[in-house]
């Protein structure tokens, strides 16, 4: 973070230079003045940035132009976290809330990435193949982007027909199957007639944008950054001042949840039962997907050593009893031509399998829970603004201890809320209409798959 002299305040910033332009046209009209505020959103579930602006004009702006969609705003601001302005280009795509009152108009503008518009208007016809972070790509490429692309490779190989798709509905399809590289699972035998065959491994990635580029990363991934982390930002006690850095401190934090058994049973997040029919060779399958089972091969942004599984039985949890089940039509013949078999199940003792086999088991279940784990814990914190924190980044936050006086002299710090996240979505918002040098924060919605700082009592009796 660099030091600046221009402000006093760790929230102060300076709006530079706002500019809309018609498409085509190189110079921009300056609204500068008419700005209110400037909200701009990233989010590891959005595969474009977007943002709102608030407007009061007096100038006739939306005759002057005229507005009518596609314009390209540029926004320059300088904050005290870079010593470079940080810019931002988006293409309007909304006018909303328009409100006249004398001789001023105030309304909201709507602003995305122009990937996204562009995205509404093309469609896919030809088949696409290859790896899943090779097909994201190529895909990109018929949006005409020219940002970053940043990812990591995937295991298997696949080919689909887009069948009239947009790019971006693509994509989404694309990630609940794709597996990282290496986190194939295994699978076992049953070892009684009433015991299920149980598959292991992990899978589920994310594609979204962010002002460094676009990003296809697995889960686990995001999951193992904790030595990247932001931080650590700490929640300071009210109107008592250490004289740390006030760049560094938490103003608000909520939690949202953590913790849903209903949904999570609803959902198949602790057992699945996996349910496969081959129509070609007519072969049937069930397998067994546990999170206990799966667990321990899986990357986590928490200390926690085990799940948190309620006991069932005596003997039994939760976890023995699959509370969802997928039904799946196995199909590897079709991008098959040869004679011999094409399944790459080693038990079908195919020689030669098609690369692009049908590999919903190795991903079906793992994608769904792999995602809703995500959920475990949730919160929303507010710090100073820090442009340079992009959602898919993790963050680490300590937060102060609520309990008695006598345990926060034991221990001042919540270990369990405490620790590193993963910043799901981030909001930076910068408001001129606060104080002389403006307002700007930074919202982060963060989630994380398991409790715990430096240790948890979760998952432990």
């Amino acid at each position: 973070m660099a030091e600046s002299q221009q402000f006093q305040n760790a929230t102060d910033f300076e709006l530079k230079s706002v500019s809309i332009a018609a498409l085509g046209e190189e110079k921009g009209y300056e609204i500068k003045q008419m700005v209110g505020t400037f909200s701009y959103v990233e989010s590891v579930t959005s595969p474009f940035v977007a943002a709102t602006m608030t407007i009061a004009d007096s100038a006739g702006l939306l005759n002057d132009l005229p507005i009518q969609g596609g314009e390209i705003v540029k926004v320059v601001i300088q904050s005290s976290i870079t010593e470079e302005p940080i810019e931002y280009e988006l293409t309007l795509w909304k006018v909303a809330g328009r409100n006249a009152k004398n001789k001023t108009q105030s309304y909201t503008l709507g602003l995305v990435s122009a990937e996204a518009l562009n995205n509404e208007v093309t469609r896919l016809f030809k088949p696409v193949s290859g790896r899943g972070d090779k097909i994201v790509k190529d895909v990109l490429d018929t949006l005409g982007t020219e940002k970053e692309f940043l990812s990591e490779t995937t295991e298997f190989e696949i080919k689909m027909i887009p069948a009239n798709r947009r790019p971006f509905d693509l994509i989404s399809t694309i990630s609940i199957k794709s597996v990282p590289k290496g986190a194939v699972g295994s699978t076992s035998e049953k070892k009684s007639k009433n015991e299920k065959q149980k598959v292991n491994g992990t899978a589920g990635f994310f594609f979204w944008e962010t002002k460094r580029g676009y990003n296809y990363f697995s889960v686990d991934y995001l999951m193992d950054q904790a030595d990247d982390a932001w931080g650590p930002y700490i929640e300071k006690i009210s109107n008592q001042s250490d004289g740390a850095d006030e760049r560094m401190t938490i103003s608000q934090a909520m939690f949202k949840s953590e913790l849903d058994v209903m949904t999570s049973l609803r959902t198949g997040k602790y057992s699945t039962l996996l349910v496969f029919f081959n129509h070609a060779t007519g072969q049937y399958d069930e397998y067994h997907y546990s999170l206990e089972d799966a667990y321990e091969n899986m990357k986590h942004l928490g200390a926690q050593n085990k799940p948190s599984i309620i006991p069932a039985t005596d003997d039994k949890k939760i976890s023995d009893f699959p509370t969802r089940i997928l039904t799946s039509l196995l199909d590897h013949e079709s991008w098959y031509n040869k004679p011999d078999i094409a399944s790459f199940e080693e038990k079908d003792g195919s020689e030669n399998p098609s690369p692009y086999c049908d590999f919903h088991k190795h991903f079906a279940a793992q994608s769904l829970m792999r995602y809703e784990m995500l959920n475990h814990q949730q919160a929303t914190i507010v710090i100073p603004g820090n442009s340079e924190i992009c959602a898919g980044d993790a963050i680490r936050i300590k937060l102060v201890n609520k309990g008695t006086d006598e345990r926060i002299n034991e221990e001042p710090w919540d270990t369990e809320s405490s620790g590193v996240y993963l910043v799901s979505e981030v909001t930076h918002t910068y408001d001129s209409t606060k104080s002389t040098n403006g307002r700007f924060v930074t919202t982060l919605r963060l989630l994380r798959d398991s409790c715990g700082d430096i240790e948890s009592n979760h998952g432990t009796k």
